[in-house]
């Protein structure tokens, strides 16, 4: 609902009509009754025009599945598959499947809620082109000061959450590999610095 509010062509796909129902009369996508990795139903939906595909339906199988046939046989260049059990990761990761584990996503949101709530998760300022967004480091990051991680005028950190302490960082900070980073940054910026990102946590725009 969020992207296509936001203006952006959005197709949704579910194999239960009474789920596409619930998107309401306001949603101006497209909607496609089928199975998320079939091949004629992602071309219904139009995927040789897409973009980005997001697989999150409550099937881990199938959101790989669907991943790996949006890239492989259609090319789409983003792709991210929603991971419920944390012991298929390595799998995914051998597949190269970009994903967002959703039990962490649920956990960290609602520690969030009830111990940090000075924190917005995720968030997208109605006007303008900066956004707050969280990132986690690779080990590429591992030793970089903060000031070498910004980028003047399109990327600036405000936090750090290590080991489970959260503290704002002076430019001469050193950044330290699975640091998470919460950063004021112009839209699209965050793949200025993709290499230094942990593809467990991607962005989410």
């Amino acid at each position: 609902m969020t992207l296509s509010v936001e203006g952006y062509d959005v197709s949704v796909i579910d194999e239960l009509p009474e789920k596409l129902a619930r998107l309401g009369a306001t949603f101006d996508g497209r909607t496609v009754v089928g199975l998320a990795y079939d091949v004629r139903t992602l071309r219904e939906a139009d995927i040789e025009f897409a973009d980005a595909f997001v697989a999150v339906t409550s099937n881990d199988n199938a959101n790989v599945m669907a991943a790996q046939v949006a890239k492989q046989v259609f090319g789409v260049p983003k792709t991210i598959a929603r991971l419920d059990d944390p012991a298929r990761a390595e799998v995914y990761r051998a597949l190269d499947v970009r994903y967002v584990a959703g039990a962490h996503l649920v956990s960290r949101v609602v520690h969030e809620q009830l111990v940090e709530s000075e924190f917005d998760y995720h968030v997208t300022f109605s006007t303008g082109d900066i956004e707050i967004v969280e990132m986690y480091l690779n080990d590429k990051a591992d030793g970089m000061r903060v000031s070498e991680f910004e980028i003047r005028d399109d990327l600036r950190v405000a936090a750090i959450m290590r080991d489970g302490r959260t503290f704002i960082p002076e430019p001469d900070t050193i950044l330290r590999e699975e640091d998470l980073v919460v950063a004021a940054a112009r839209h699209g910026t965050t793949s200025k610095v993709g290499k230094y990102l942990d593809d467990v946590e991607p962005e989410l725009k």
